[in-house]
């Protein structure tokens, strides 16, 4: 193997979600010394640094910011075509459909190994829906294909995906990231939370996938049964004008406190007593192993790769755009601190190793040198 290979690492997104926290946790759990890793992140029509290249630039890491004049410039793939002869690349790793498209072009160009990974599909669109085939279209020349989930691996399968090329890691969750850097007291003093509350949160970019507005209607029931139960909804997006519409018409605007986009998401965690996540659709979502790592009970829809994190009664899984059924399982946590307590202790004993930083890390590292070796 080459002595120090170097890594392309190419994500479209400029939020820090899931792919993104994957990345940089990561490239802190892999030994130092034994890869270099270059990031790639788009600066599209030279607008202001996103959250992405920002917390790059924070970490010191080696970052490259792609121009994009419009969604599929051709320009950004001479830009990667320099990057690559420049650095001398051994590995390009792709998150999503654009860099997907970049990955497929130079691995041709140069015969470089290619590694796509496949976090989830979003198809509330006619452009989603195509960015999603095109995604999964492209995947097919991959040299390995890294699924979150078995059911996101049994999606690749029927896409036509080669079985032989993917490989299932799992998302990972740090047991650092449970140290928030506020009290919970200062939260509940910052939203107006009284310790008499409970309180039910919601994490998430706020779009149609994720299902806020079924948690809303779930609330809307739960809190007529127990006046004194709060929701905390933490992160923002498109849907946020209409979610906080819809409180107003149904009268629980007094009841549920939407946060915005939230960097230290661990402050907020301490103060829940239930995580609800209502979403359509997921890959495996980070939000109910960080809710775990913290003991929150999870209700959660059964999506995705949700029910291989969820079983063995160490949370609670509900079909999805399913209000009522979410609001009675709500209720029933709600008016048991025994069988919240139980179920939140089961999903912090079911995390580790499985969902361990180091173990995602080691699993990733020996897909890159099997590649490497392979010639």
């Amino acid at each position: 193997m080459i002595e120090k290979p170097r890594v392309l690492i190419i994500i479209a997104s400029q939020d820090i979600g899931g792919p993104g926290k994957g990345i940089f946790q990561f490239i802190e759990n892999t030994p130092k010394g034994d890869f270099e890793y270059i990031l790639c992140n788009f600066n599209f029509r030279n607008r202001t640094i996103g959250q992405f290249a920002d917390e790059a630039s924070k970490k010191k890491l080696n970052l490259i910011l792609l121009k994009q004049r419009f969604t599929f410039d051709p320009l950004m793939l001479l830009q990667v075509r320099n990057i690559i002869s420049e650095n001398n690349i051994n590995i390009i790793q792709t998150h999503g459909y654009k860099p997907g498209v970049i990955g497929f072009s130079m691995s041709k160009l140069y015969r470089i190994p290619w590694i796509g990974f496949a976090h989830g599909y979003i198809e509330i669109s006619k452009k989603f829906r195509f960015y999603s085939r095109l995604d999964r279209e492209i995947l097919k020349y991959a040299d390995r294909v890294v699924a979150v989930s078995d059911s996101m691996k049994r999606l690749l399968k029927e896409a036509g995906v080669k079985e032989d090329r993917i490989s299932v890691i799992y998302n990972a969750i740090d047991e650092a990231d449970a140290v928030p850097s506020t009290s919970a007291e200062s939260v509940k003093d910052c939203y107006g939370i009284k310790n008499a509350h409970k309180v039910i949160g919601v994490v998430g970019r706020l779009s149609p996938e994720k299902g806020q507005i079924i948690f809303l209607k779930a609330f809307k029931k739960a809190v007529k049964m127990h006046p004194q139960a709060k929701a905390l909804i933490v992160g923002d997006g498109p849907d946020r004008g209409m979610l906080e519409e819809y409180c107003k018409k149904n009268g629980i605007d007094d009841k549920v406190i939407f946060t915005g986009y939230q960097e230290e998401i661990a402050n907020f965690y301490q103060v829940f007593d239930i995580l609800a996540l209502p979403s359509f659709t997921e890959g495996l979502p980070n939000a109910v192993l960080e809710a775990m790592l913290f003991g929150v009970p999870v209700i959660a829809t059964s999506v995705g790769g949700v029910p291989e994190v969820i079983n063995n009664s160490n949370g609670i899984l509900v079909p999805p755009d399913n209000h009522e059924l979410l609001a009675d399982k709500m209720i029933m946590l709600l008016q048991d601190d025994e069988l919240r307590k139980s179920v939140g202790l089961k999903g912090r004993d079911s995390l580790y190793p499985r969902f361990s930083p180091s173990y995602r890390a080691r699993q990733i590292l020996d897909i890159y040198k099997e590649l490497l070796d392979r010639g």
